[in-house]
Formats: C-alpha cells, sequence, structure tokens
C-alpha cells in the first residue's frame, strides 16, 4: 500500500512538471527602449522584470549575440507564466510582429502617477467633510523614464537636453538619446518624493523649448511617488532660436539694463516707446 502511494506522488509530481513543461509561454515583440535595473522598457511605454538568468540571443538563430540591449534594438521577449521575460532574443532590424502586448499587459510593472506638491499645504476642508489625506514618500529609488517628441524642423544631428532647477538651470544637465526621428528619452534613478522643475533645450538658453503660443514656457515639474517605474511623456512644440530674432534668457532671469533681451518673448512688430523730446 506504501509503494503504491509513493508510486502514485511519483506520477502526480511527474504530470505537474509535464503541464508546466507544456504551458506555452508568450512570445511579444518590440522595439527596446531602455534595459537596466532588472526591467526592460518598451517603446509601447510598458515596462517588465527581467529574470535574473534572462538569455539573450541573436534573433535570427537564436545563438548568443553580440548585441547588448540597448534604445533602438528590436526584441522577440519571451515571458514566463508569471509574467518575467526569460529570454530577450535581439535584432538590430524590425522583427515580425509576433504576439500583442495586450496580452502581457497584466504582468507590466506599476507606474506612478503624478501627485499635488506635497510641500503645498492641503485646502482646509469644508464644514462636515474630513481632511484629505497626507502623502508620504519612503525615499525607495523610482526608475523615472523621460521621453520627448521633438518639433519636425529640429536639426537631425541636434543633440537634446533636460534642464533643471535643481542644477541650477544647466542647459546641459541632462542628455537625452534619440530613439526615433522625432523622439529622444533617458532613464533615471530618483528617490521618491523628490521634486524639481524642468525644461528641454538642445544645449543653450537661445534653443530652450517654448510655448505652443510662440512664449515662454513655463517650467514643467515633477513629483516621484513610490511606484517600480515612472514614465513621462512630454512634447516640444518649438525651439526658441526657430523663431527669427529671438534671443533666449534663463528661467527666472531678472531683467536688468545690461540684459540685451530683458523680455526674449514679446510678439514683434511694436515700435520701442520713445521719450518726447518736451520731456527731455
Amino acid at each position: 500500500m506504501t509503494a503504491l502511494r509513493r508510486t502514485l506522488s511519483l506520477a502526480a509530481a511527474l504530470l505537474a512538471i509535464l503541464l508546466v513543461a507544456a504551458t506555452p509561454s508568450i512570445v511579444v515583440t518590440g522595439q527596446m527602449l531602455a534595459y537596466q535595473d532588472g526591467f526592460v522598457f518598451f517603446t509601447t511605454g510598458d515596462g517588465f522584470r527581467v529574470a535574473p538568468g534572462v538569455l539573450i540571443r541573436d534573433a535570427a538563430g537564436g545563438a548568443p549575440t553580440t548585441i547588448a540591449p540597448a534604445p533602438r534594438v528590436w526584441a522577440r521577449a519571451h515571458f514566463d507564466p508569471n509574467g518575467t521575460v526569460t529570454e530577450l532574443d535581439l535584432s538590430r532590424k524590425p522583427l515580425p510582429q509576433e504576439g500583442s502586448f495586450a496580452d502581457v499587459a497584466r504582468f507590466a510593472v506599476a507606474l506612478s502617477s503624478p501627485v499635488p506638491n506635497p510641500d503645498l499645504m492641503p485646502p482646509s476642508p469644508l464644514p462636515g467633510q474630513s481632511a484629505l489625506p497626507v502623502q508620504h514618500f519612503s525615499g525607495r529609488p523610482v526608475l523615472v523614464t523621460f521621453t520627448v517628441q521633438v518639433p519636425p524642423n529640429t536639426p537631425f544631428s541636434s543633440s537634446v537636453y533636460i534642464t533643471t532647477d535643481a542644477s541650477g538651470w544647466n542647459a546641459q544637465a541632462i542628455p537625452l538619446d534619440r530613439t526615433d526621428t522625432l523622439h529622444y528619452q533617458i532613464t533615471r534613478r530618483l528617490n521618491s518624493g523628490t521634486i524639481f522643475r524642468y525644461l528641454y533645450d538642445r544645449g543653450s538658453f537661445q534653443s530652450q523649448e517654448i510655448a505652443q503660443n510662440g512664449l515662454q514656457r513655463a517650467p514643467r515639474q515633477i513629483v516621484v511617488t513610490d511606484a517600480d517605474v515612472r514614465t513621462i511623456r512630454d512634447t516640444v512644440y518649438a525651439w526658441l532660436d526657430s523663431q527669427s530674432g529671438s534671443n533666449g534668457q534663463q528661467p527666472n532671469g531678472l531683467p536688468t539694463p545690461y540684459n540685451p533681451a530683458p523680455f526674449p518673448n514679446l510678439p514683434s512688430g511694436f515700435p520701442t516707446p520713445r521719450v518726447p523730446p518736451q520731456a527731455r
């Protein structure tokens, strides 16, 4: 009887192993946006966890490859039943469409969402209402990916940067990588609770982004909340140096008599006021 039970247990274990092995892995192809810190991101905006022993192979023949996972590289991602990427087949050329990211959307890592500035006092509750809960930050590292779409007239050889108030508005504080003709991106590790304002430029304040109406743009603001990753998607509508006769000015710079362009974004076509002769 004991031998029979052992035989049945062994058979059940073998059957379970065969069922798991027979479970087909989910395969999806796409272009990579970033690969770091145990995550892989695709240009669809989806990010997934990567197994510690992930297999990196050539998409053409399945052999080991010298291609490194990087932006703009095409990949065939294999997912295990838990949603972890266990294999990446890489190619520098577009791969045939396999699977759909809708099939693996449930495996995507959680994204954080913007929240109001925690340094500002919450509004006083109305009579009969309770105060809003206070947002707390753990300080844990968060992978933040900035992706920006630039205007079509951006020179192809141009570099794009992020300038921030945390860097003293250094015009080349954070360099971005070009992912295609109109998009640049960078992934940085920022601690939860980090707050800063930022703008995009092409290496100088004369080439800083401007608003859609052609006037100076107010800096964007980011608040990093607790999450695995954070994806920021921005659009630059125009560059300051693409406007004729324009000069750049550092954000928050104060106009002085020695500033040659204290108000660089005033509409053109208006005469400069002059003091009447009798008032001199």
